[in-house]
């Protein structure tokens, strides 16, 4: 099945994701008429996830930094028929709106966890960015949890298996690993 091609996907029936990926939005667990924030949210995969597991009822707000990448984003869910989301055009750490029921923080990461289908990243990363992207990924952390209202759910995801940008920002979270479950590397942890 050609999942690029097919009239589904053109007609917004369906959106191509891996289960590793999926399982963001399902531990987010937002639940209709909440205020959902998705930060660093475009292509917008797990946007629409959110806005399918809230019945497409609430406010889902997402943040995406590069206009580019946010018009795409609105394409995607304008696609998927979502009508309860607003996008911004914004730094993920100067976003100021608070008192979110459920946060996704999916921020830039290495990408260590989908090489099957980005094999090129493997010679695009270094060490150095690796360790930058992790420090990044704690700020936004840290500001995400500002965000959060006070019995809210803070789920911090990322689609690699280093250590540093994994345990080391989230403790307690899961792994998945392509060998032993057979989707692609992530890591998902409640971090809120």
């Amino acid at each position: 099945f050609d999942v690029a091609a097919s009239r589904e996907l053109a007609e917004g029936a369906i959106w191509p994701q891996s289960r590793g990926s999926m399982l963001a939005a399902r531990m987010l667990a937002p639940e209709p008429g909440m205020r959902v924030l998705d930060l660093c949210s475009a292509p917008g995969g797990k946007a629409g996830q959110l806005a399918a597991l809230m019945g497409d009822r609430g406010r889902l707000v997402c943040v995406e930094r590069h206009p580019g990448r946010a018009a795409a984003l609105e394409r995607t869910l304008h696609g998927q028929r979502v009508t309860c989301a607003t996008i911004v055009v914004a730094d993920a750490l100067e976003f100021p709106d608070a008192g979110f029921d459920r946060i996704l923080l999916d921020p830039p990461c290495s990408g260590l966890g989908v090489l099957a289908g980005r094999p090129d990243a493997r010679w695009r990363r270094t060490l150095e960015d690796a360790r930058d992207l992790a420090g990044l990924q704690r700020q936004l952390l840290d500001h995400a949890r500002s965000l959060l209202a006070p019995d809210g759910r803070l789920v911090y995801s990322v689609c690699t298996i280093r250590r540093d940008e994994c345990a080391g920002v989230a403790p307690g979270g899961r792994q998945t690993l392509p060998h032993r479950d057979h989707t692609d590397g992530f890591y998902i942890a409640v971090a809120g």
